[in-house]
């Protein structure tokens, strides 16, 4: 069978939740989570894509956003929770096992 250049569903989450851990670890962050605009840019995802993903995982409590104020404008932030953390893991592990057989 020939490779697409397609991500498999498992891949796109598990490269949604990794900006958002990643964007965690920054010590050069200073807000709490990621700018949606650079997590869909981090994930190479088109914004309807993203907004799709983003809202399921939002209703599955993978992950949680809230809006801050940037200036005059007001930004939407990400962040992942505990079972987004323990959800990554899962993801990493399934998809590891998939690419090996």
């Amino acid at each position: 069978m020939e490779k697409t250049n397609y991500r498999s569903t498992n891949l796109i989450i598990q490269t949604i939740l990794e900006g958002i851990i990643k964007a965690e670890k920054d010590k050069f962050n200073p807000k709490k989570g990621i700018v949606k605009s650079h997590l869909i840019k981090f994930c190479g995802l088109k914004q309807v894509t993203a907004e799709k993903y983003l809202s399921k995982l939002e209703n599955a409590e993978y992950i949680s956003s809230h809006t801050e104020k940037w200036g005059d404008r007001e930004i939407n932030m990400y962040e992942i929770t505990q079972k987004g953390r323990e959800r990554y893991n899962w993801f990493v592990m399934i998809n590891t096992e998939m690419e090996e057989s």
